[in-house]
């Protein structure tokens, strides 16, 4: 699994979503806006993998996030994969303005995405502290060429790059209901092991 790409998406169109495409040894990293300009740059990419930070999918009784609607009385604010993550990481409800917003456009995407490609769903903050990154371009240059000017954005779609090179490896922890949804996360271990095609400087 050669091709990977990572999305740091963005709640609102109008904000930046960061792109990083891992094609064999090299990433490459895009800025992108509007959902058709996101579907277009994968499956241009034809990627072997996706990994999205953005909730994609509802917590078990939801229809919907809206506070009004009857199902906010059969189901909770979080998935059964949030509560298990919480020992490496915590995420936000998916009920707060902005996550529901969020949540809403990964599941939109990863609907356009599920018939062709696999998807999965990571978290990089959690990523990122998983692997014991302090000083993330810095850090990640010991492993990849990285442009001077990279965005936070993009930096955090590598860290999804980086998840999904532990999940096509096998070295990777699962969280969650596969019925609901689950959040994927590197295993604790050492990263050389893992990103093999490069010595660290």
């Amino acid at each position: 699994m050669d091709k990977i790409i990572g999305i740091d998406l963005s709640g609102k169109p109008e904000n930046p979503t960061g792109i990083c495409f891992l094609d064999a040894h090299n990433l490459y990293f895009s800025t992108l806006f509007e959902n058709k300009d996101i579907l277009n740059h994968i499956n241009m990419k034809k990627p072997s993998l996706i990994v999205i930070d953005a909730p994609l999918s509802l917590p078990k009784g939801r229809c919907c996030l809206s506070k009004d609607c009857s199902c906010s009385k059969k189901g909770g604010h979080f998935r059964e994969a949030e509560m298990e993550m919480r020992k490496y990481g915590r995420t936000l409800p998916l009920t707060f303005r902005g996550m529901r917003m969020l949540t809403e456009r990964g599941i939109q995407i990863a609907e356009r995405l599920k018939d062709e490609y696999i998807v999965l769903e990571s978290h990089p903050r959690t990523v990122q502290k998983i692997l014991g990154f302090s000083n993330l371009y810095e850090d990640l240059t010991n492993y990849f060429e990285l442009p001077e000017n990279i965005s936070e954005h993009e930096l955090d779609a590598a860290l999804l790059v980086i998840a999904g090179v532990f999940y096509a490896g096998g070295e990777f922890m699962e969280f969650g209901d596969v019925d609901e949804g689950t959040i994927i996360l590197p295993k604790n271990r050492d990263i050389n092991d893992i990103l093999n095609f490069k010595t660290p400087l």
